[in-house]
């Protein structure tokens, strides 16, 4: 089953006093040792986590004026930029910036350029950029950033052509789950409340 759009990351804020210790604890946690990125414009420890690759991170940053606090933000890849932010504008999502580019570290480009020439790509599709992402707030005042990211960055986030789609148990179980909620009356609106439906 094909996916609109990919959770990419779960993104964890940590001031310059904790990121070493916040690293420390959910690498722990998952098992897996994080790497770094090669620039201090933007300071993250990640590693993926799934088959898919989505990524856990630890993000070094300040409070931006309009945050009463930093808080975990989901990072949501999508096919189009300017198109997700319209249909999700529409249905009560607001945007509380410009659009603006992630770059990769001139420093780690000559060995990107050389690990993505060797997956196939021309060094004509290779930028220096990961792609253009927007942050958002969704309905209920949630921040969320949404990139579109170039064809290159594809590979990394299994999006695009390199998309990992549910498997057949996968979308057989969750027909199954649809099924239930319909036939539950859950279908249309909030339905009853939990503990009336486990009474049912």
């Amino acid at each position: 089953m094909p996916f609109k759009a990919k959770l990419g990351m779960v993104v964890m804020p940590a001031s310059a006093e904790n990121i070493e210790a916040t690293s420390a604890f959910y690498s722990h946690m998952f098992g897996m040792e994080f790497s770094r990125t090669w620039t201090d414009a933007v300071k993250v420890y990640y590693a993926p986590i799934s088959l898919d690759a989505t990524m856990f991170c630890v993000e070094y940053r300040h409070r931006l004026d309009w945050e009463e606090r930093l808080l975990a933000m989901p990072l949501i890849v999508v096919d189009d930029l300017e198109v997700a932010v319209a249909e999700l504008t529409e249905l009560g999502g607001e945007t509380k910036e410009e659009p603006f580019d992630m770059p990769i570290a001139p420093q780690g480009m000559p060995e990107y350029r050389e690990t993505m020439m060797k997956k196939g790509l021309h060094e004509s599709q290779i930028t220096d950029k990961v792609g253009v992402m927007q942050r958002m707030l969704d309905p209920a005042g949630s921040q969320i950033l949404l990139l579109q990211p170039d064809q290159h960055a594809q590979y990394a986030f299994r999006t695009g052509i390199y998309s990992i789609g549910m498997s057949h148990e996968q979308v057989t179980f969750w027909d199954h789950e649809m099924a239930m909620t319909r036939k539950l009356g859950l279908g249309d609106g909030p339905g009853p409340e939990p503990a009336e439906v486990r009474a049912q």
